[in-house]
């Protein structure tokens, strides 16, 4: 077995997950990887889609005979059943991509879609759709000194004084070509992403923030036909709407009422932004301005 820290946890995994950063020897893992039979289908899924079926408590992730099926039970157990041509690499994105994210949403986090660095400001969240600029804009706020907390998958938690804070995740990041051209950043010489067409995966364990970090704002990151980058703090109703666009789902109704007291803390302490750039020009330092000087 492979063990590693992950989210505030220990994860242990019969493959190696060369993203992840080794936990120390001898620690006993929060969570593991078993291997075993899988089943094709949960007997009764409440939400589902091509390759995923979900249920109270449970998470079936079909990734493909490359890779393998993975069930999560509770937030406990992991259990994979291998692929005839499983390989460890794509077996380690399955588990990164949306295995964790079903266990740590059993285990009581708040998941969020969203880019996470941590700022002279606190730590601030970039949410968007795809192609918004989310990982462009933590690249740029890298580059301003600024350290990482997450890339696409931020997760949430109550420190000790009941303050909403954001982990740390996987140390690595999803980088277009285009993006990081436009930032003089060279990603030719890293792998691709399987997936995500297009995207490279930079590793940034030397960029990390070591702990978890009280979360201060949250921009949610869109583009349209304006000439000047708008920014508007949301309040009541809009800001509630927007924040929950931002949970990484599926999260089912038999779930909220554990999640409710996080969301709501979430809600109270978090600045909420709707951060607008032009779709026609490169803006990036000016979004990383707005967020690296905007008081929350």
């Amino acid at each position: 077995m492979y063990t590693y820290t992950l989210y505030g946890l220990t994860l242990a995994t019969p493959f190696p997950c060369a993203a992840l950063t080794p936990a120390a020897s001898g620690t006993q893992p929060d969570l593991q990887v078993v291997e075993g039979e899988v089943p094709l289908h949960l007997a009764a899924p409440h939400a589902q889609e091509k390759n995923w079926e979900a249920a109270p408590g449970l998470y079936l992730l079909r990734s493909g005979k490359r890779a393998g099926r993975f069930l999560v039970e509770n937030g406990q157990k992991i259990t994979l059943q291998r692929g005839p041509a499983a390989q460890d690499d794509l077996l380690a994105l399955a588990l990164l991509d949306s295995v964790i994210v079903a266990a740590l949403r059993q285990r009581g986090k708040l998941v969020l879609h969203a880019n996470t660095a941590y700022t002279p400001g606190g730590a601030v969240a970039i949410s968007g759709v795809s192609g918004a600029g989310k990982s462009t804009t933590l690249t740029a706020l890298l580059q301003r000194g600024c350290s990482m907390l997450a890339d696409d998958i931020t997760v949430l938690q109550f420190d000790a004084q009941g303050r909403v804070e954001a982990l740390p995740g996987v140390p690595q990041m999803n980088l277009l070509e285009d993006a990081a051209a436009g930032l003089d950043f060279d990603i030719r010489a890293y792998p691709r992403h399987q997936w995500r067409t297009g995207k490279a995966l930079v590793p940034t364990h030397e960029q990390m923030h070591p702990s978890p970090a009280p979360l201060s704002a949250l921009y949610l990151l869109e583009k349209a036909d304006i000439d000047q980058i708008r920014l508007e703090k949301l309040t009541g109703t809009e800001k509630f709407i927007a924040a929950q666009s931002c949970i990484y789902g599926p999260m089912l109704p038999a779930e909220h009422p554990a999640l409710f007291p996080l969301f709501s803390a979430f809600i109270e302490q978090t600045a909420v932004y709707r951060l607008t750039r032009p779709a026609s020009r490169w803006s990036v330092d000016e979004v990383t301005d707005i967020i690296l000087h905007t008081e929350n």
